[in-house]
């Protein structure tokens, strides 16, 4: 039930932050990312 809960708070936070995602296993408070070219094949 907690997987369900964090899943569903980070995409409220997703929601509620354009521009930002959230990373794999991303808990409350934790660092998000903001999506763009240099990030990509590095994570």
């Amino acid at each position: 039930a907690s997987i369900l809960v964090n899943k569903i708070k980070a995409a409220q936070y997703v929601r509620n932050n354009p521009g930002e995602v959230c990373p794999a296993k991303w808990q409350e408070g934790s660092a998000t990312l903001k999506p763009s070219l240099d990030l990509v094949g590095k994570i």
